[in-house]
């Protein structure tokens, strides 16, 4: 830290720091007995410069370990996102992509048993009806919509819509995202309720278990993403499809 350093030395140059007193005729005084001589107030002026001196110190101290904690930190991460629930991270470099392997969405159940298992009701999007599979995981649902015109195969689950919801205040750091430069990751509100809608270039999806790290073999690529806060609920919609068709279908959760 050459530029600390300098600073350092130069404070100490242009610092008045008074002499050391000769302290033996004091300790023989008190030595001897109350008729000791009375204690010399200390210079207020001396007092103050070597307060200031101390505080102008700490403060580079502190100001040079965090220029060293930040620096790695902000190089390696461009921008930050978070929802309650989730949160969004866009990186220099992403690693490299897991093999690919079937969804792992949990046990298959009805809406109706979900509505009775889960803390929340399940919101449905309205404008396709009644969803082909749903999945309980924890505190997780997920509903399942096969390709069709309007919503068309995604690589990376080979539905034409993946949708789950979880409760965001229980979880707050539940899911991750990591994108790179070429993904374009965008704040929206959706029903006056915040919004990410990602896009442009696959991204990395995770779980968190309840400490917070990352459950690597739930580590996936995901296409086109729209997550939403609705109440509660955290809602996360993947699909090929674009950012309007996203905005049509959060519209009509109900």
């Amino acid at each position: 830290m050459p530029e600390l350093e300098r600073m350092l030395s130069q404070l100490g140059r242009e610092l008045d720091w008074p002499d050391t007193p000769d302290l033996s005729a004091r300790v023989g005084a008190r030595l001897v007995g109350p008729q000791s001589a009375p204690r010399r107030p200390k210079p207020l002026v001396a007092g103050f410069r070597r307060s200031l001196a101390l505080a102008l110190v700490l403060l580079l101290l502190l100001a040079a370990v965090a220029a060293a904690a930040i620096g790695p930190a902000r190089d390696a991460v461009l921008e930050f996102l978070g929802l309650q629930g989730a949160s969004v991270e866009r990186r220099i470099e992403l690693p490299n992509p897991p093999p690919e392997r079937p969804l792992e969405l949990g046990r298959r159940t009805t809406l109706q048993s979900a509505a009775e298992r889960l803390p929340f009701k399940p919101l449905v999007p309205a404008v396709l009806g009644t969803p082909q599979s749903v999945y309980v995981r924890g505190g997780e649902l997920s509903l399942t919509y096969l390709p069709r015109p309007g919503l068309p195969r995604a690589r990376s689950t080979r539905l034409g819509l993946l949708v789950s919801e979880f409760r965001g205040d229980l979880d707050p750091n539940y899911i991750g995202k990591v994108v790179g430069p070429g993904a374009e990751a965008e704040r929206l509100t959706v029903d006056g309720g915040r919004a990410i809608w990602l896009e442009g270039a696959p991204h990395f999806f995770f779980y968190r278990d309840q400490e917070g790290q990352v459950i690597e073999d739930e580590l996936r690529l995901a296409q086109n993403v729209l997550l939403l806060e609705r109440g509660d609920l955290l809602v996360r919609l993947e699909g090929a499809f674009g950012r309007e068709r996203a905005l049509q279908l959060a519209g009509s959760l109900r």
